[in-house]
Order: C-alpha cells, then structure tokens, then sequence
C-alpha cells in the first residue's frame, strides 16, 4: 500500500488557512481529436503531482463558495477553538507522515512548507511513502533532540492508511508518540476509509482528542468530496493537495513571531527514502 495516514485525537476542525487558492490543471483534448486525452503526471506510492496554482497567506478564512455544503463545518472558527499557532509562543513545527504527507513537501512539489512559512512557521517535513505508525517513533528518536535553543513549539501526525490490522499495538504506539511529544500540541489527522478496517483506526485517533491533542477529520472530508482522491481512492489529486495543505494552514493558523519576526523557512529533512516497503514492520 503506498501510503500512510497518521490520525489522533484531538479537538476536530477543518478548513484552511488563510491560503488563497487557484488551481489550473490541464484539459483533455478537445472533443473529435484523435490524439490521447492529457493525464496528470503522478508519482507511484504517492498520487499526483500538483497542479499549477498560487497560494498567498491572506486571512484565516475559506470562501463559503470554496467548501461543498456536504463537507463537515470543523474549522477551529466553527468551534470557537483557538488556532495551535494561538497556543504557543514559538514557531518551530515538525511534521510527519507517509505518502499522503509527502505528496506536499517540496521535494514533491508540494505547498505546504510556503504556505505555512507564510503564516510565520518554521517547519520539518519528514514523511516517506508507505510508512507505517512506528515510522514516526524513528523519527523523534533522531529530530526530537533539544539543545542550543532548539526545540519543537508542535507537531503533526498523520498515519494510519498503511496499518498491519494491530489495532491495540497502533493505539499503544499512537499514545507513546503523542506522550514523547508532550507538552506540545499535537495535531492529527484521521484517514481515508478505503478499506474498512481503517474506520477501527479513525476510532483510536478520534478517541484521543483532547486539550492537547487536535484533529482533522480527513475522512469526513474525503468522503464527502472524492474528487480530492485520485484514482486509487486513497493518494490525493492535485485538488486534494491543495485542500489538504488549506486544512492543515487554518489549523494550524498564524504564529506568535509572524509580527515580530516575518516569515519562517522550510528546513531540510534527512528522510528522503523514497522506497516503497516490502514487509509490513515488526
């Protein structure tokens, strides 16, 4: 399976960020061409690749005409929740997942590093395709190190489509990883339900929402709106890209630096393996 989707309680919301969106994809030939119908490049493990489009931190709101009527009302607004950025005085983020992650990282031509750069966040992306939950155990054993001033203000996680049918082994792990993570807010994400078991993992993730720990609730949206889905009913489509790095803006909203300090910067990650697993992990 490609792809991994980390989920976790937390309070729910949806929505994105202040990020204004235009996507222009490319059109199939015109009606009576004989030549082949134009198909969005896609990156196997991952989904496709990322339409052309601008995204500019504007406000912390999403058009009404930009969020389908089915869609869940789970932004922070909707909730009177305050944004993580609201929570703490930092600006350092480390987030981490698998394919669905990395199809909006900049190594994928992803957004999702510059628009929350724009919001004021200094950000890590470390996700690889096809990562399970324990995934995110390798990588605070080497990122969630502090010293020299150092340290991670939140985190987000999202795991969970690649799961090895050990329901009480993920939700053990999920509460180490979100204890490791302490004090910090973290924020997480459920899963596309495309198969039906993933419904048992949504269960665990939304159990553990809670004045730390936040959720968007990725499969309320996708199920609601499957055009954010590619083909194989899980990876994003260019569309689900753009609406998941919305979601992920808005909750995350602005920080306390963005006045004082501007804009953040991506930083680089070490996880870059790109290899698809062959064995589901111990």
């Amino acid at each position: 399976m490609g792809l991994n989707g980390a989920v976790s309680g937390g309070r729910f919301f949806r929505g994105g960020v202040a990020v204004v969106m235009s996507v222009a994809l490319a059109s199939a030939c015109s009606r009576g061409s004989t030549e082949p119908p134009v198909v969005d490049p896609t990156v196997p493990g991952v989904g496709e690749l990322p339409g052309e489009r601008t995204l500019e931190i504007d406000r912390l709101v999403i058009p009404e005409s930009s969020v389908p009527v089915s869609a869940p009302a789970v932004r922070p607004a909707d909730l009177d929740l305050p944004t993580i950025g609201q929570e703490v005085s930092g600006n350092r983020l480390i987030v981490i997942g698998d394919s669905i992650i990395a199809s909006t990282a900049p190594r994928f031509g992803g957004s999702l590093c510059d628009v929350l750069v724009g919001a004021g966040w200094t950000v890590e992306i470390d996700a690889e395709p096809g990562r399970f939950l324990s995934f995110a155990d390798r990588v605070l054993d080497r990122r969630l190190v502090t010293g020299d001033g150092f340290d991670w203000s939140a985190a987000v996680m999202f795991f969970g489509s690649n799961f090895d049918g050990d329901l009480d082994g993920f939700a053990e792990l999920l509460d180490e990883l979100i204890g490791r993570l302490g004090p910090r807010p973290v924020l997480l994400l459920t899963v596309t339900e495309f198969r039906e078991d993933r419904a048992s993992v949504n269960e665990v993730i939304r159990a553990r929402a809670g004045d730390r720990v936040r959720i968007i609730d990725w499969a309320k949206i996708t199920a609601a709106e499957p055009g954010l889905l590619a083909s194989d009913g899980l990876h994003l489509s260019a569309a689900g890209q753009n609406r998941l790095v919305t979601e992920l803006a808005l909750a995350l909203g602005t920080t306390a630096t963005l006045s004082s300090e501007g804009a953040g910067t991506c930083l680089p990650t070490v996880f870059t393996d790109d290899v698809l697993p062959t064995t589901v992990p111990d």
